[in-house]
């Protein structure tokens, strides 16, 4: 039977990109940025999964989408880093608001 993933192991393995990119960005800025983005994921990880209404395919697809982030990034300027990772961040940061702000109810 083969493995299938879970949305909530895609958004680890995303998380654990950003800090392999950490590692070998040189701008201090968008270093720390993706160290702290990667340690709200991996709080959030389950939620995140659920918040997202499709999960799994979500998280697939973003993760495909950053498939190539750190190899990018490494290339960059600072300039250029700086613009290639602000719609990542933004729209990353806007789904961990979404889920902080999550509320249950209880049917």
């Amino acid at each position: 039977m083969s493995e299938v993933k879970m949305g909530t192991q895609y958004v680890r393995e995303i998380a654990e990109g950003f800090r392999k990119a950490a590692a070998s960005c040189p701008h201090g800025e968008i270093q720390s940025k993706l160290v702290s983005l990667a340690g709200e994921m991996e709080q959030l990880a389950g939620k995140l999964f659920f918040k997202t209404q499709k999960g799994t395919e979500d998280m697939a697809a973003l993760a495909g989408r950053l498939s190539t982030f750190g190899g990018t990034l490494a290339t960059q300027d600072a300039a250029g880093a700086t613009s290639f990772c602000a719609p990542i961040f933004s729209e990353i940061e806007q789904t961990l608001t979404m889920v902080k702000n999550m509320k249950v109810r209880m049917t």
